[in-house]
């Protein structure tokens, strides 16, 4: 597995990976790619997923639903590398989030982590977020979704020091791109600008940091490849950001100068969401040999023109 090239092993057999997460906007990417790479797929995913964004391709599809422990699991599935991207996401919980917090992202990674180090011979990817490190912070957790993050990131860390398990955790920025279904700001400004219906929305003075999700991908790659070198047995923590955050009130502006066309919102009609981070931070260094290559205007310009057409893209723009 050395050099740029992780789909083959050294003695020519072609790698597995394991992936949770697979059915959600950067995992379903992922699995993708990794397809296209050659390696063999395999997925856990829970009893009641919707599987449209992986049906079409050759995966192993585990479902962890209490018939087939985990570690029976993992055996199956023998993975070379493991992306643990599944989590369970809110911003203010509510009480009745916190069963999910803790079962999707502690017991349900730990339970993944144990049956990993049990098998042997595998590296972990572990998604984490930037909501774990407010005011950059070394731990500042934003929400209790964040607070889950680190927990788990802390758990993995006995494995790490048992020598069972090789991990990095990946501090993800905001995410963007084709095929996100997720009411983002960036898809809810985006469908303000072509229905003409403005959106409340904070007074915008806080940094935003949009990393494309081909970029998240080819993090996750490279922290994989960054896994295979000896000097570096021991628990990382890499930020997935472009390095280059801007104010949402210049964001506005500049996807308004790339589409050709005004973004509707009406600034001051929200508040800022509790504990808002306001300004960037540096908690990690950048994944290593990883440098976002998707600029904006072509992430933001190709999403334009998957929402309008490309004709109608061109005739507003022009």
């Amino acid at each position: 597995m050395a050099g740029d090239e992780l789909s083959v092993s050294s003695s020519g057999i072609r790698l597995r990976a394991l992936v949770t997460g697979a059915t959600g906007f950067i995992g379903s990417r992922l699995a993708r790619r990794l397809v296209d790479e050659n390696w063999d797929l395999h997925v856990i995913v829970r009893a009641d997923s919707k599987l449209d964004r992986i049906a079409d391709l050759p995966s192993v599809v585990h479902v962890d639903d209490g018939r087939m422990p985990m570690h029976e699991i993992v055996r199956t599935a023998a993975p070379d590398v493991c992306f643990h991207l599944a989590g369970y996401v809110v911003g203010a919980h509510k009480h009745s989030d916190i069963s999910s917090l803790i079962a999707d992202n502690l017991l349900f990674g730990t339970r993944l982590a144990d049956a990993l180090a049990a098998n042997g011979h595998c590296d972990v990817v572990n998604a984490g977020s930037y909501w774990q490190n407010a005011g950059g912070r070394a731990y500042h957790p934003v929400a209790l979704y964040a607070a889950t993050k680190q927990a788990f990131q802390d758990l993995l860390q006995f494995y790490v020091e048992s020598n069972c398990l090789r991990v990095v955790t990946l501090k993800f920025f905001e995410t963007y791109g084709p095929g996100d279904h997720r009411p983002k700001l960036i898809n809810l400004m985006l469908q303000a600008a072509a229905t003409g219906r403005s959106i409340d929305v904070s007074p915008g003075d806080q940094f935003v940091d949009l990393v494309h999700v081909d970029d998240a991908v080819e993090a996750c790659l490279a922290a994989a490849r960054a896994l295979q070198r000896p000097e570096q047995w021991s628990s990382m923590s890499y930020s997935v950001t472009t390095g280059a955050p801007m104010r949402l009130r210049d964001l506005v502006n500049r996807i308004e100068q790339i589409i050709g066309q005004d973004v509707p919102v009406e600034w001051g009609r929200r508040a800022y969401r509790w504990r808002e981070m306001m300004v960037p931070w540096d908690v990690a260094p950048v994944v290593p040999d990883w440098t976002p290559a998707v600029s904006l205007e072509s992430g933001i310009g190709a999403m334009w023109e998957n929402l309008v057409g490309p004709d109608l893209g061109r005739r507003l723009k022009g």
